[in-house]
């Protein structure tokens, strides 16, 4: 029986190099495209549950300043750093930290999606993901939605036309028919020698080709492995030299030493790809630390300064790094062929807790942003008066995160949502 492509991945990745394994030869067949055929669609997901009450502060509710006495924002306090007010509308207001996406939101070019969620929430970092990753309230079991849409819509494809920037494959891309690559970063993403032998490395490579160009029987498993280990050689090379083409009038912020701006490198990874790769279309990456559940605001030495913290530095890398991200597609004459689309697992609960942080909630808020969106509050508030919260004190959700998947899958990338998503949801209105 033949071995294909997804049976080789399966049983052969514990023996080579994930790195080697993935790549193909992309670039020679990727196929040409207009700038305005093109439907680019960037993910952020911020992992840990990020509090959505802090990033869009409804000031204007007093039941939110009863609920958090010490981590609420008065309308007062809801200045960037260079005191511009980062207010909204009569309601709504964004975090200080996040100056760029008001600048962005005050442009049109933000959608905020409020009261996301789902029927009967789960807490658990693990499982919420999970059904988030794979739009099944069924404990989040099958394929990933990304990688349903990829079995739809991406099979024959070049394998870059979905990449995912970092570690292990997010359960989003999980998929039947397509294998989709992950790069950590571009120096690592070739063949890999020994360090202590650099000077060996030619000879390595001369061994690796003569073996793997060996003939075997047709259709057979080594054949298959042999194949692929020269494609991926190839491709790994091609990758490296459409990422060195890439130039950029735009710097990316570096952060604070010694976390940095993890964001930021890993969206510029994502402008390599784009502006490199033609097919190079759907982009994934993550962002994490926002569970955080003490020291949401502040610091040991100053504890109630709400403009410091580990949700201000975070919000602050989003902010930057999302920025910089629109302004290089738009140096590069791409913004309007880019959606980026922020999630997280979930929010946090209204009440602060004692140790000026917040515990696992429900409800959040999406972020859609690019020049194709459609700017503004989409959505309502949920409830912080006590009568509205659920039984375990927690806000209820009045819009169906599978809803926003399905404005963008049907509006944006062109695909059949309710395939995708098994069922058929409302369009939320922030695209055409």
């Amino acid at each position: 029986m033949p071995t294909t492509r997804r049976q080789f991945i399966k049983r052969g990745a514990g023996m080579v190099s994930l790195s080697l394994v993935m790549p193909k030869i992309w670039l020679s067949s990727a196929r040409a495209q207009a700038p305005s055929d093109r439907k680019i669609l960037v993910v952020i997901q911020l992992s840990g549950g990020n509090d959505g009450l802090n990033t869009l502060v409804p000031y204007a509710d007093s039941n939110y300043f009863t609920l958090r006495p010490d981590l609420s924002f008065r309308d007062t306090e809801l200045k960037d750093d260079q005191g511009r007010p980062t207010l909204i509308d009569n309601q709504f207001g964004l975090h200080p930290s996040m100056g760029e996406i008001k600048g962005l939101y005050d442009t049109g070019k933000v959608a905020i999606v409020n009261g996301v969620g789902y029927p009967s929430p789960n807490l658990s970092h693990f499982l919420s993901k999970d059904i988030w990753s794979t739009a099944n309230l069924n404990g989040g079991a099958g394929n990933g939605w990304l990688g349903k849409y990829a079995d739809q819509s991406l099979v024959g494809k070049s394998d870059l036309s979905a990449v995912n920037i970092g570690g292990a494959l997010p359960k989003a891309f999980f998929a039947d028919k397509v294998v989709v690559p992950s790069i950590s970063n571009f120096a690592n993403y070739t063949f890999q020698t020994d360090p202590r032998n650099q000077g060996d490395r030619f000879n390595q490579l001369n061994a690796f080709n003569a073996t793997n160009h060996r003939t075997f029987p047709e259709d057979s498993f080594l054949s298959t492995l042999a194949g692929t280990g020269v494609d991926a050689l190839a491709g790994a090379q091609e990758v490296a030299d459409a990422v060195a083409r890439y130039t950029s009038t735009v710097t990316y912020p570096s952060g604070t030493p010694p976390r940095g701006n993890q964001l930021a490198t890993a969206l510029k990874m994502a402008a390599q790809l784009i502006t490199t790769v033609q097919d190079a279309n759907l982009l994934y990456v993550e962002f994490g630390g926002f569970d955080t559940h003490s020291l949401q605001i502040g610091s040991t030495q100053d504890p109630e300064n709400k403009l410091i913290g580990d949700h201000a530095a975070l919000l602050s890398d989003f902010s930057e790094a999302v920025k910089a991200f629109y302004d290089d597609m738009a140096a590069h004459g791409l913004a309007e062929n880019v959606v980026l689309m922020e999630w997280s697992e979930f929010g946090r609960r209204p009440q602060q807790n004692a140790s000026f942080g917040s515990d696992h909630g429900t409800s959040s808020q999406m972020f859609i942003i690019g020049d194709p969106v459609h700017g503004g509050v989409y959505g309502q508030q949920p409830s912080l008066s006590q009568s509205g919260l659920d039984g375990a004190g927690n806000m209820v959700f009045n819009v169906d995160f599978r809803a926003v998947y399905a404005t963008i899958l049907d509006k944006w990338l062109g695909a059949d949502s309710q395939a995708v998503l098994g069922s058929r949801f409302e369009n939320v209105g922030f695209l055409g």
